[in-house]
């Protein structure tokens, strides 16, 4: 590798190193002053509550960090299948809940941060030792074109940012408690 490619890769590291950690940024914003009664808040049955949201943006981070890394999830190593006690399947992401599976996700705002910054962690230590080659690794041939480690971690960013606006919307529709 030469030097350019080198610093390119650095540079890389840090540019997604820098866009995850505004992710972690926005979970303390969102969580900081947050009661439990405002994040269960729903403004219909049909719809999704803040923290169903945010468990579920770590999910999916956490899950296809994971994958992707070859290391077991943050939600089973370090027991928070365990500390949230959620009557869904331990390995539930949340991907396809409907209004009944939504409503049984409910988690202190402390609770769902903790996690989150658990799986941030991972994140990071993953993209610290990221490499041209390993971002173009293939990590799923179910889709044409394979999915590369690269378009997975894009996929991943846009997935929590989107549900990380939404929950911040919320917040800022929740009644007062």
């Amino acid at each position: 590798m030469t030097g350019t490619e080198t610093a390119a890769v650095a540079a890389l590291r840090n540019l997604l190193a820098d866009a995850f950690t505004r992710l972690i940024e926005h979970v303390d914003q969102l969580t900081d002053g947050l009661t439990d009664a405002a994040a269960g808040y729903r403004p219909t049955t049909q719809a999704n509550s803040i923290a169903w949201l945010l468990w579920h943006s770590a999910r999916v981070q956490d899950i296809q960090i994971a994958q992707i890394a070859g290391v077991e999830q943050v939600w089973t190593r370090e027991g928070w299948v365990d500390r949230f006690g959620l009557d869904l399947p331990a390995q539930d992401s949340g991907y396809g809940h409907g209004p009944n599976e939504v409503a049984k996700v409910k988690a202190p705002p402390q609770l769902l941060a903790g996690y989150y910054r658990d799986v941030h962690r991972l994140t990071l230590g993953y993209l610290g030792g990221v490499t041209a080659q390993e971002l173009a690794r293939v990590v799923d041939t179910q889709w044409d074109p394979p999915v590369t480690a690269s378009v997975r971690v894009v996929s991943i960013l846009d997935d929590c940012a989107q549900h990380l606006g939404q929950a911040a919307y919320l917040r800022g529709i929740a009644p007062a408690t």
